[in-house]
């Protein structure tokens, strides 16, 4: 007989128990959602710092968690997805200071 995890999302002890690899896939998914928006934003008025700051924002996070897919995919050891999250957020955070700042000179 299989089990049937069953969770009420609408409530916090619904989500307590949910583990870094499922916010990460949810956080990718939630990008690539926002990203579909504010690519239309930005098609409507390309000149827009705060659409071109999210449009930036959005597709490196999506980008840098697809890679943390991809080398678990390939066989990166499971024990590594945690700091593989804490790099990508980081890595993303510091390259749109970079590319940010940059832009801007």
């Amino acid at each position: 007989m299989s089990r049937v995890l069953r969770r009420g999302w609408t409530s916090a002890e619904g989500w307590r128990d949910t583990r870094l690899g499922m916010w990460a896939w949810l956080l990718q998914r939630a990008a690539a959602v926002a990203l579909l928006v504010v690519i239309a934003l930005h098609l409507a008025n390309p000149f827009r710092r705060t659409v071109q700051a999210t449009l930036l924002g959005l597709a490196l996070l999506h980008a840098l968690l697809g890679v943390r897919s991809l080398l678990l995919d390939v066989g990166l050891p499971l024990r590594w997805h945690r700091a593989l999250f804490v790099l990508a957020l980081g890595l993303g955070a510091a390259l749109f200071v970079l590319v940010w700042a940059w832009r801007w000179y």
